[in-house]
């Protein structure tokens, strides 16, 4: 990935978010700015920047465009750029049919998922701007694919992550010809707690799926690890895709 690249994750305090901060930091000169929604709640990733000089830590609820306005400012007191933005901040916890979904439901999940990565998006597009990467990594959904679409119900969830998808390709149109690589990535069935909770209410709706469910599981560091296969091999040809964690490219 080269020297002294600054890379900046929402979400970075816990699952896919947390190791992914442990493993860019472990190249000590990478810079790695993550963001908590409560900084002092979170003990490993506190425990993590005290550990090692090149971690960060910033205060951001990316469901406020305040917020992420605040963040976007700390970040350029203390760095002045990012080559790498990650939107790794994400709700999940949509797993009925559109009839059972109530209302707070989808507010949630679009106000976060949707709403969110645009406000990230918007605040730090000046930082990224100024980087030498120019790289925007989404970190979407398989479940958000309608080309795919693989029949599980989901709704909020699922509608959530279509809706960034299409906003992940319309930004890499637009940032083409700006040198920027805009890339919306499915990072696996992560066994995160939310990732938990979602398989056992799958599995107890459909008992059939279990077997798949169990067997395509993986851990939130096998995740980060494959991730950082792509970003390492990512460049401008692939501006505009739909990435899985195992390099294979999905249907929009």
């Amino acid at each position: 990935m080269g020297d002294s690249t600054t890379f900046f994750i929402s979400g970075g305090n816990k699952g896919i978010g947390f190791a992914l901060v442990k493993n860019l930091s472990d190249n000590e000169s990478n810079i790695v700015i993550a963001s908590a929604r409560n900084p002092e709640a979170a003990t490993e990733l506190k425990s993590l920047a005290e550990m090692k000089k090149n971690v960060h830590v910033v205060k951001l609820d990316v469901s406020s465009k305040e917020s992420t306005i605040k963040a976007a400012t700390e970040v350029s007191k203390l760095i002045g750029k990012i080559d790498v933005l990650i939107a790794n901040a994400g709700f999940a916890d949509s797993f009925g049919s559109v009839l059972e979904t109530k209302e707070e439901a989808w507010v949630q999940h679009w106000q976060t998922n949707v709403l969110g990565s645009v406000f990230l998006y918007q605040a730090f597009y000046g930082l990224v701007e100024r980087g030498d990467k120019k790289q925007i990594v989404f970190i979407s959904s398989a479940l958000g694919s309608i080309g795919g679409y693989i029949g599980l119900s989901v709704s909020a969830y699922g509608q959530s992550k279509a809706a960034l998808n299409y906003t992940v390709k319309e930004i890499s149109v637009e940032l083409g010809d700006k040198g920027f690589t805009v890339v919306a990535v499915h990072p696996g069935q992560v066994s995160t707690d939310t990732g938990k909770r979602g398989n056992e209410t799958l599995i107890a709706a459909k008992p059939y799926l279990k077997e798949m469910i169990e067997n395509y599981s993986i851990s939130p560091q096998e995740s980060a690890t494959a991730l950082l296969v792509i970003l390492n091999k990512l460049s401008p040809s692939d501006n505009g895709k739909f990435l899985s964690y195992d390099g294979t490219e999905i249907a929009w």
